[in-house]
Order: C-alpha cells, then structure tokens, then sequence
C-alpha cells in the first residue's frame, strides 16, 4: 500500500508566477502595439524575423509558466525537463533578439523586458531549489515508509508461523 504525501507549493515561486504572468501579457501587448506601430518596419525580412521571433518567445513563455505552474503544483521531472531546456535554448534567445531589434524603442518595452529577464532568473533559481528539496523529502518519506512496512509484513509473518 503506497502513501500518498501532500504536496507542498511553494508560496515564493507561485508569486513569482502571479507577477510573470501578469508582465508576461503586459509586455507582449506593448510590443504588438510596437510592432503596428512600426509597421513600415514588417515589411521586410528584418519584420519577419521579428514578427516570427515575437510568435516564439510568446508560445514559449506561455509554455514556461505552465511548466512553471506544474512545477510547483506536482514534483514531475518531465515538466522540471520542459522548464529548463525551453528558457535557455528558446525563449531566451527569441527575448534578447527582440530586444536588441527594439533597441531605439521606447524605454517602456527595456524596463519591461529588464523585468522579464529578472523574474525569469529568480523563477528558475527557486523552481530547482524546491524541486531539488521536494525530491529529497519525497525520497525520505519514502524510505520511511518502505522500512515500517517490511517491518510490518515481517511481524505478521513471524506471528503466522508462531501460531
């Protein structure tokens, strides 16, 4: 019989999501609204590339913040696995690209994406700490339990044999 643990989310880390979300969209609506301002600018392949780069980092910071959810909601290591190789291989890159294309922009899209960039960091300090003090106490309870239950099944079996 398996013992089914609570899980503990991390209130640090689901507060740090709160606020990504929240700049999440606020910084993806400012840069669309850039991005029709600047029209002109989509018309050739530099405007593709942005606009090409703007529809990956959006997908994959929507990505990251429900593999950032799970995380905190469950300690699987598929979505610990999603979280770290879709910040640093995709969505990091598509974000500094489209940075440095708004480089002459205004100041509004910097201290927005400075954000980003700050919340993403802490996200994923605190995501590997929790996963990494979860596993070790789901390990342990584990180990607790495996122990009382052989423990157990060897008490009853010595007390059949007894009788």
């Amino acid at each position: 019989m398996r013992i089914v643990t609570p899980q503990r989310s991390n209130l640090v880390m689901q507060m740090l999501l709160q606020i990504n979300g929240h700049v999440s969209i606020v910084w993806a609506c400012s840069y669309l609204l850039h991005m029709i301002v600047c029209v002109d600018v989509l018309w050739n392949y530099k405007g593709l590339a942005m606009l090409v780069a703007f529809v990956l980092a959006t997908g994959a910071e929507s990505l990251r913040l429900y593999a950032g959810y799970s995380i905190n909601l469950c300690t699987g290591v598929t979505t610990m696995w999603l979280l770290l190789t879709l910040t640093p291989c995709v969505l990091l890159p598509t974000l500094l690209y489209l940075r440095l294309v708004a480089v002459y922009a205004v100041t509004w899209l910097h201290i927005l994406s400075n954000l980003q960039f700050l919340l993403i960091t802490l996200e994923a300090l605190v995501a590997i700490i929790h996963h990494a003090l979860s596993s070790a106490a789901a390990s342990e309870v584990e180990g607790k339990g495996n122990g009382k239950g052989k423990e157990t099944e060897l008490k009853t079996e010595t007390e059949t044999t007894l009788q």
